[in-house]
């Protein structure tokens, strides 16, 4: 409690301060007496000094030492009987002025213990008042919540606590609701949040800034996901004691209750809509259901839009993709679009969020943007990847821009060096690239080992050109003598060599075809 709070106390009524007034808001949590001329003793900060020693109020200058000391170490005053008085010296009353160290005028007492006694008399009521209100607050905050459960209410109670202002910002710095003395000002007031310096999306420690001539203190608030924190902003708020922390801390946890409700409900939305996309591509809707459902979501059903498909993958095999890293990154891409206030829609697929970009959002820059966004937030352990279409489509005709999304994000996948991949329509050479090396080399050896292990290198390779040519040439020997630059003969003779080789017969369709494949993979 503060000095001030201290003189409201109706067994303090014949205590008066006679100097040092500004400095009523220093905080006392107990009472202690100065009985000797040590003055250096007396330095223990936000402690009620009371003057038991006639021989030091006589000494000028120990006097002058004790209040500038007790000035400069925080206590919370001294105090004097209203019998000493005639030898105080006025000077002394003007020094406490200046240094602002309240000086209390206290009724005569044939002992200091019964002064003492008084005041510790005092300080109970104070506290025990206190006690009740903490109570009777934290009762009033539970049933708005419970019978009422819009912020503003709990906001404008929060202010009456404080005697200040209160606001609460969301994870953006935007003013989401305002107390009723700001309420009329929430669209500056985010203009100013968002106008600061601060890395808001990194502020987890409690930080006070300047607005006009006044102050804001803000509060991280840590709902449900830490990604969707918001944070309570109190005009000129001063934690003069503990009774104002145990109230500010009240108002913070009944904030963080009532945000967390809210994300539990985004979250129940996201989960929703996530269900009727899945309906969509699985085809489980009628074209007049469909309708109806995007109308009432507010999304138009002839716009056309690009998909885009994220994941989260390791190389380390002893690492698992936990919930908590997928919720984690959800709420990470919710964050992004709200703060650039995009028009896309998201939804989740078999661990993976998708993205439907209409024509207001540049595709290439949004994917890459949330890849570096969410990339350097998630653990070193965990790559996080990016796919999207080359296509458009309504969401009526969701399939194949989704297939085409998914497509460019395994093209990701086969290349750790990529991170963003736009779909492209792929030729033969770059599906086989697309075949895993163990089941690549397996068909190589099973079609042509014979070939492939001939310890004559040179005819090896003569062997492996005749037989590309042969096939790239529609089978047509005339037209690959002329262009191997040999005599027709020798290529006659280098396939027999290889059917021989090779225990086949090229004029065979399904050999033909399995010798050609097999040719691509070599």
């Amino acid at each position: 409690m503060t000095i001030e709070d201290l003189l409201t106390q109706p067994k303090l009524n014949s205590v008066f301060c006679l100097a040092g007034q500004n400095g009523q808001q220093r905080v006392v949590k107990t009472v202690q007496t100065i009985e000797t001329q040590r003055v250096e003793k007396y330095q223990q900060a936000q402690m009620l000094y009371l003057l038991d020693s006639v021989t030091l109020l006589k000494a000028d200058a120990k006097m002058q030492a004790l209040i500038t000391q007790l000035a400069h170490n925080n206590a919370a005053g001294l105090a004097i009987m209203k019998s000493q008085w005639g030898i105080f010296n006025p000077k002394l009353l003007v020094l406490a002025d200046q240094v602002q160290l309240p000086i209390l005028q206290i009724p005569s007492f044939s002992s200091v213990s019964d002064a003492m006694q008084l005041f510790f008399e005092a300080m109970l009521a104070q506290q025990t008042g206190q006690l009740r209100d903490i109570i009777k607050s934290n009762q009033q905050l539970a049933d708005l919540v419970i019978q009422h459960p819009q912020v503003d209410r709990v906001l404008d109670e929060g202010q009456t606590l404080l005697h200040t202002p209160v606001l609460l910002l969301n994870s953006h710095f935007q003013v989401a609701y305002a107390s009723k003395g700001l309420r009329n000002q929430t669209d500056s007031l985010t203009s100013f949040f968002r106008g600061t310096a601060i890395d808001y999306f990194q502020l987890a420690e409690q930080i006070t800034i300047k607005w006009q001539h006044d102050t804001f203190t803000l509060f991280p608030l840590f709902p449900s996901f830490k990604e969707n924190k918001a944070f309570v902003a109190v005009l000129n708020y001063q934690a003069t004691d503990e009774f104002k922390i145990v109230l500010q801390q009240l108002i913070l946890n009944t904030l963080s209750f009532v945000n967390s409700r809210i994300d539990v409900l985004n979250e129940s939305d996201f989960r929703n809509r996530s269900g009727f996309f899945l309906n969509v591509l699985d085809g489980g809707m009628s074209a007049e259901l469909l309708n109806k459902r995007l109308l009432e979501i507010q999304l138009d059903p002839a716009a056309n839009y690009t998909c885009v498909m994220t994941n989260v993958s390791t190389n380390r095999p002893v690492k698992l993709i936990n919930y908590q890293l997928l919720e984690q990154i959800q709420q990470l891409a919710l964050w992004f679009i709200n703060e650039y206030e995009l028009s896309i829609q998201l939804f989740s697929w078999q661990q993976r969020l998708v993205f439907l970009v209409d024509k207001t959002t540049n595709t290439k820059h949004f994917a890459i943007a949330l890849q570096q966004f969410v990339a350097a937030k998630i653990p070193q352990d965990y790559q996080f990847s990016v796919g999207y279409s080359n296509g458009q489509a309504k969401i009526s005709h969701l399939m194949p821009i989704f297939k085409e999304s998914l497509e460019a994000l395994r093209s990701v996948e086969q290349d750790p060096m990529v991170q963003v991949q736009k779909y492209q329509p792929k030729y033969v050479q770059e599906l086989v690239a697309l075949i895993p090396n163990d089941e690549a080399a397996a068909f190589r050896q099973q079609i042509l080992q014979p070939l492939l292990t001939l310890t004559n290198q040179a005819e090896q390779k003569i062997l492996i050109e005749t037989l590309r040519s042969y096939f790239y040439n529609h089978q047509q020997i005339a037209q690959v003598a002329r262009l191997m630059f040999v005599h027709r003969n020798t290529i006659i003779y280098r396939l027999k060599k290889i059917e021989t080789l090779l225990q086949i017969d090229l004029n065979d369709p399904q050999v033909a075809q399995n010798i050609q494949f097999a040719l691509l993979l070599v």
